[in-house]
């Protein structure tokens, strides 16, 4: 897509208060002269650690470690690439922005992607339009109606119906469009027979499906009568893809964010449980449940619940979560449904509080799994009872947590009826590697770690330089980027270090953009959290970066030495002799900053 111009995306970000946009997806209470707490939108926790700092244009939550400035929020809360989440804060805030020239391939690719927009728009309205007034969708009224679905409903989800042959074709194209725009779009296909056109959704009620930003991006169609197969849906495009869509997130992301997911598997299930009030629903599109889109829901929930039909399909979307759910790092609990029935069953016949019901006694995965493996098995006898626990410790050997698997023993040892040492024994059998990290999914909790003391000197340097920039000047401007000694602290630090010495005005909104996404973390962590004056005094700063110059030269002595120990003085003395120079000028220089530090103190 074009580039969109520099001066309009800092111009927007100082424009737009991040304070109201954070709101939208979070409560947020004052707790300081410039700075905001609240829950996580990113992560599901009872205690507020997400905090905001105004003044800076920064977010930081210090349970899942994630930060950045205003449009990264939106990149992540609203799963956009950052040019996207630029043109989503630039509607919200009637900003008009500016773009840049590109390359002749890349304006056709991203005219291409508007041009099937704009062409799934029209399509969707004349299904919509042929739905609600033509003699030839009375069949296709007649079906949602008997689904509950009348007409207020179908035009707050603007169904719609696909009528004959080449309709939409003869339609669209009459609006401007392309044979080739269509085809790109697949709303209209070519004839192998007579090479003539036809629309590939025929006789079909149409169900469009949007992204995030709003934009009818494809369709899913259910056949009326013994048409085959039942349900069509578009094939992959430049704006259309079953993996990285979900039917219903772009009505359900608030809801989902301020709890859990809830999937279920049809077009008709979403809609029903967002009529219903459950609007935390979403749906595939026409693709099995994988971990591309738990991915996606992760992005707004560690919560999903399936509510899944007891059919085949449903029990192989639940096999398949089974496999994914530790690996993308979310919770899956499985929603109980009766046999046979769907969740739009369960609406029309419990109404919204037996969907509720059925959400809050949602069991985990695990215990899902669990009790569909012991339920197959006889219990009567004591060697049946002993293949049940090797059954169980195969099934509980899975799960990634030693805490959360205690747990499940004691549950299997109850219902199965032993003791619970034979369930670890057999447990401890089937286990085939060490114990398992319990950090499952990445997540950082930074509030647990036990940092050295070179690190903790390193963190707190980088907060100094970050809070006092021209106070810490003096040191910065004779430091190297190895007085740090991981990846993330060296680029905050040579970001912040370059802005400074080149008198950039860059503000730290500004820097996060510039860096990975584990620095943008380790930055804006640093940057929110509150400095007392007595800890940014000039004092403070001296003792902190003398003692960084301490760890630095404690790790060169240590190169030299080893290094020295290497070098033959006989064979190579005039290297020798160098190496030596060097190590007892270092050592001089450690026990002046030393004797530094014991006169401050």
């Amino acid at each position: 897509m074009a580039k969109i111009n520099d001066d309009d995306i800092n111009a927007l970000r100082e424009k737009a208060n991040i304070v109201d946009v954070v709101s939208g997806y979070t409560a947020l209470k004052k707790s300081g002269p410039h700075t905001f707490k609240g829950l996580c939108p990113f992560h599901s926790e009872k205690t507020p650690s997400f905090q905001l700092d105004v003044s800076k244009g920064l977010f930081f939550c210090f349970g899942c470690g994630e930060g950045g400035n205003l449009y990264q929020f939106v990149q992540k809360v609203e799963n956009l690439p950052f040019p996207e989440a630029v043109e989503w804060l630039a509607k919200r805030e009637g900003f008009l922005l500016r773009y840049e020239e590109t390359r002749p391939g890349e304006r056709a690719g991203s005219n291409l992607r508007a041009r099937i927009i704009a062409a799934n728009e029209a399509a969707a309205a004349f299904f919509h339009e042929t739905l609600l007034d033509s003699p030839d969708a009375v069949e296709a009224r007649n079906y949602l109606g008997g689904r509950g679905f009348r007409r207020e409903v179908a035009e707050r989800w603007k169904l719609g119906y696909a009528p004959g042959r080449d309709s939409l074709y003869k339609h669209l194209t009459s609006k401007g469009f392309t044979q080739e725009e269509l085809m790109k779009a697949d709303l209209v296909r070519k004839s192998e027979r007579d090479r003539g056109m036809y629309d590939t959704f025929r006789q079909r009620i149409i169900f469009p499906t949007w992204n995030l930003q709003g934009d009818v991006v494809g369709f899913g169609a259910r056949a009326m009568g013994d048409q085959q197969p039942k349900y069509l849906n578009s094939s992959e495009t430049p704006v259309f893809s079953k993996s990285r869509l979900m039917y219903g997130l772009d009505r359900a992301k608030s809801a989902i964010s301020r709890g859990v997911a809830v999937v279920v598997e049809g077009y008709t299930d979403v809609i029903a449980l967002h009529e219903a009030g459950i609007s935390e629903a979403v749906a595939t599109n026409g693709v099995a449940l994988g971990g591309s889109h738990f991915e996606m829901l992760k992005k707004f929930t560690q919560r999903v619940v399936l509510m899944l039909d007891s059919d085949s399909a449903g029990r192989g979307a639940t096999e398949r979560s089974f496999e994914i759910q530790h690996r993308v790092g979310v919770d899956i609990l499985v929603a109980i449904l009766p046999a046979g029935g769907d969740p739009a069953d369960v609406v029309r016949e419990d109404g919204p509080d037996g969907v509720r019901k059925a959400i809050d006694e949602a069991q985990p995965l695990l215990q899902f799994k669990l009790e569909e493996v012991l339920t197959k098995l006889p219990l009567d006898t004591p060697e049946a009872r002993a293949r049940a626990v090797r059954e169980a410790a195969r099934v509980l050997g899975s799960h990634p947590d030693p805490i959360a698997r205690s747990e499940y023993v004691f549950m299997a040892a109850e219902r199965i009826g032993v003791d619970v040492a034979g369930v670890e024994r057999a447990l401890s059998e089937v286990q085939t590697g060490g114990v398992a990290d319990t950090n499952v999914g990445g997540t950082r909790t930074y509030e647990d770690r036990r940092l050295p003391g070179q690190v903790k000197v390193e963190r707190e340097a980088l907060r100094l330089l970050l809070a006092s920039p021209q106070e810490t000047r003096p040191w910065v401007e004779g430091m190297a980027d190895d007085e740090f000694t991981s990846r993330p602290r060296r680029e905050v630090f040579t970001a912040v270090r370059d802005a400074l010495l080149a008198d950039e005005p860059a503000s730290q909104a500004v820097l996060v953009e510039r860096l990975s996404p584990d620095a943008v973390s380790l930055l804006t962590e640093l940057s929110v959290t509150e400095m007392g004056a007595d800890e940014a005094g000039q004092e403070r700063i001296d003792e902190v970066f003398t003692r960084l110059r301490v760890f630095r030269l404690e790790r060169h002595i240590k190169i030299r030495r080893e290094t020295l120990q290497q070098v033959n003085p006989v064979v190579d003395a005039d290297r020798h002799d160098a190496l030596f120079t060097e190590l007892v000028g270092m050592e001089a220089e450690r026990r002046d900053l030393l004797r530094r530090l014991q006169g401050a103190a």
